[in-house]
């Protein structure tokens, strides 16, 4: 029986947990692409859901272009096919996209620079 010390023991640890990290990132994309791609709206629903807690709890950063696609105030994604609507609104700042969620009904305005 080998006695360890304090530093080998966070090592192994520093390590487990970085392989845990990168798991979770993994399937943060996972279900990102199952909430995009799914015609089924409850599992995009809770795919979506599940995705958000693990990227919250593992402090994952959500890709930009996936944040865009996703209703702040119900987690859900925008379904452009059918409930959701998008304008486009120029204005003194410049052109602004207007998202309207099909199943809270929040507005969501992102300025476009040229």
């Amino acid at each position: 029986m080998s006695v360890r010390t304090v530093s080998e023991c966070s090592v192994g640890a520093m390590v487990v947990k970085r392989e845990v990290r990168g798991e979770a990132v993994r399937e943060v994309l996972r279900l990102l692409e199952i909430a995009l791609r799914s015609s089924d709206e409850v599992l995009r629903r809770e795919a979506m859901r599940h995705a958000v807690e693990l990227s919250r709890s593992f402090r994952i950063k959500f890709p930009h272009e996936a944040s865009l696609l996703i209703c702040r105030k119900c987690m859900t994604p925008y379904r452009f096919e059918s409930a959701s609507r998008i304008r486009v609104r120029r204005g003194r700042a410049g052109l602004t996209v207007v998202l309207t969620c099909g199943a809270c009904g929040s507005v969501r305005r992102i300025p476009v620079r040229p």
